[in-house]
């Protein structure tokens, strides 16, 4: 097509034409400017070469100058190619290793003509003849203000849309690997995890340099820490990730869900299809060409920050965790202590010296431990108590974070040390105790006004009753204003006040501890059947290796002991009135419960220590036929 031609097309002289596409057009009106221009475009017209060289012609080339390392650069360069050529315009494409060669880049358009650039830099960069006719991208919030265009979108944000889909499901225990450079991502799952008050491991995130350290090394970390899912930071993970499950037949996504950050044809054939976030490269690209065009069409500069945000592409590798599904809030109030355990091979008696096999030192009391029960089961577990701001006391604080615990509640003392347990331990895993309160009797009633929202939306309640008096009362009445639930271990008590009884749901004594508050010569269903009487719904009375006792309106049942061998019995009750929490909050049945606590108790017996010994979920649901037999 010649000057006549598209003079002809537009209605105009060749003089007109001639003007307008040398930029001497400041006479003709901007009606008549721009369908010469459009037709020009259309027609993709090229005069003659020494026009070009003029700063107000529109040439037919544009560049996009990318890192080579960009992760979305295949979309980006073919979303750009596609638009520019829609236009009738060519791309021309610069690759950069590094932001110092940006500037040499620069150049290298200057000298080709080119009639605008994309540019994917978060800095900002004098671009001489080009600086009115330049967009930038990038994949950060954290751009130059000096740019006067910028088209964004944020990593983080879809690390967060991956936990909300995820928790969407039911799943807390989320895991998230990715590589360094991706860091966007954990960045963004960090603020989801804490934003929705969901726990955050260190052992759950893995940032590696290289392919063969996340392969090799973080996928193997996460899935040992028993996650229900996985956010993979690029489609080479998910790749990754389902060759080592497939090793490990571990199948997707019946015992692990998956999604991915970024999108690929491979991901929507692997397996059933992955669940991924995709990024918006494509669109960015797209409409930067389209903006740059506008540019240099209306030959003005603009001010335009635009932000692309992600979106989820559902298929078959996301749902709802089968055995891991997390129950209903529970909140424990209660002692934290250094447990320090003195092995011998027998209690002394009075006056006694015996010498000591061995000396260990856990976080311990039957708050804390309890807590770390729940957390390590896989429930929803908030505490509310006091530690003295200490070694002793971070150590506990550090324990509870690890084991998915709630720390909210959590009072440091400046004015008394950390509270301790000095346990006796015989050969034949008996035990005797002796508590120094320390920090746990500066709980007071203000603390407990400071945290009574904890309670909200809180289905059960642990109140072993080594706490002060007045505490245990203005607990058992926040958890009447809220309909929730007390599972009560009357631990350090010679008797119970019946105004107590009377909001206790569930009480936990074992045979000494029922005998001490219900003295008499009774046996222990008539004691139990007393409680019943004072206004308890469900009595459970542990028995140790022999099981324990049910006694309620509708029971009155023994259950048999698991027959493992105990080497330390002193958390067997702690552990057991946590697993009945956790079982109970999911929706269980009691019977049920109630089972997979006397499991859970049986594992953590035949271990020292006591919140070491606690087990994890995977540990009792081997159970599960027994449980359920």
């Amino acid at each position: 097509m010649n000057i006549k031609e598209v003079a002809k097309l537009a209605g105009v002289s060749t003089s007109t034409v001639s003007k307008v596409i040398n930029g001497k057009d400041k006479d003709i009106s901007e009606k008549t400017r721009r369908k010469v221009l459009e037709i020009v475009e259309t027609a993709n017209y090229v005069p003659y070469l020494k026009y070009l060289e003029k700063d107000n012609l529109k040439n037919a080339m544009i560049g996009l100058i990318i890192r080579r390392d960009h992760r979305e650069r295949e979309e980006i360069v073919m979303a750009a190619e596609a638009a520019a050529n829609r236009h009738g315009y060519q791309l021309l494409i610069r690759y950069i290793e590094d932001k110092a060669e940006i500037p040499e880049c620069m150049e290298a358009m200057v000298r080709k003509k080119a009639a605008g650039v994309i540019l994917d830099a978060k800095e900002y960069f004098p671009a001489g003849k080009l600086e009115n006719r330049m967009v930038y991208l990038n994949r950060t919030e954290k751009f130059d203000e000096r740019q006067p265009v910028s088209f964004y979108y944020c990593l983080s944000e879809a690390g967060k849309l991956a936990v909300e889909y995820l928790i969407k499901f039911g799943h807390q225990r989320i895991a998230c690997i990715a590589h360094r450079r991706d860091k966007g991502i954990v960045e963004g799952y960090r603020a989801a995890m804490r934003d929705r008050d969901l726990p955050i491991r260190s052992t759950w995130i893995y940032e590696g340099e290289r392919a063969e350290d996340i392969e090799k090394a973080g996928i193997e970390q996460c899935l040992n820490e028993k996650v229900t899912a996985v956010i993979c930071g690029s489609r080479e993970i998910v790749c990754s990730l389902c060759k080592i499950l497939e090793r490990n037949r571990i199948t997707v996504p019946g015992e692990l869900s998956v999604i991915s950050v970024g999108d690929d044809t491979m991901l929507e054939i692997l397996g059933d299809g992955i669940t991924v976030v995709k990024l918006p490269a494509e669109t960015a690209g797209n409409e930067a060409v389209n903006c740059l065009l506008h540019m240099i069409g209306e030959r003005k500069q603009m001010e335009l920050m635009k932000k692309f945000n992600p979106s989820v592409i559902e298929r078959r590798s996301v749902r709802e965790p089968v055995r891991h599904r997390q129950g209903e809030k529970i909140v424990v109030v209660g002692t934290m202590n250094l447990d320090i355990t003195i092995e011998m091979s027998r209690i002394p008696i009075a006056g006694e010296t015996q010498i000591a096999k061995s000396v260990h030192q856990f976080p311990g009391g039957k708050g804390g431990n309890q807590a770390i029960g729940v957390g390590k089961l896989g429930g929803q577990i908030y505490i509310i108590g006091c530690l003295g701001n200490d070694r002793e006391g971070r150590l506990i604080y550090e324990s509870l974070l690890e084991n998915n615990v709630r720390t909210d509640g959590v009072v440091f003392d400046n004015s008394v040390s950390t509270g301790k347990a000095y346990i006796n331990l015989d050969q034949n895993g008996e035990s005797t105790i002796v508590v120094y309160r320390g920090a746990n009797q500066c709980l007071n009633i203000e603390h407990m006004n400071r945290f009574r929202h904890l309670f909200h939306n809180a289905r059960y309640c642990l109140l072993p009753l080594e706490i002060a008096g007045e505490i245990a009362d203005y607990t058992i009445r926040c958890c009447n204003r809220n309909g929730t639930e007390v599972i009560m271990k009357p631990s350090n008590v010679e008797s119970v006040k019946d105004e107590l009884l009377e909001q206790t749901a569930y009480i936990v004594p074992n045979e000494n501890e029922l005998h001490m508050i219900v003295p008499g010569p009774q046996t222990l269903e008539e004691k139990a059947q007393w409680l019943l009487d004072k206004g308890v719904r469900h009595v459970i009375v542990t028995l140790g290796e022999r099981g324990c006792y049910l006694r309620d309106d509708e029971h009155s049942l023994y259950f048999p002991g698991t027959g493992f061998e105990a080497v330390d019995t002193t958390g067997g009750a702690d552990s057991f009135i946590s697993a009945l929490a956790v079982y109970l909050s999911e929706g269980r049945p009691l019977l049920a419960a109630i089972r997979f606590a006397i499991y859970a108790s049986g594992i953590s017996v035949t271990r020292y220590g006591v919140q070491p010994a606690l087990p994890d979920r995977r540990a009792v649901d081997v159970y599960e036929d027994e449980i359920y037999g």
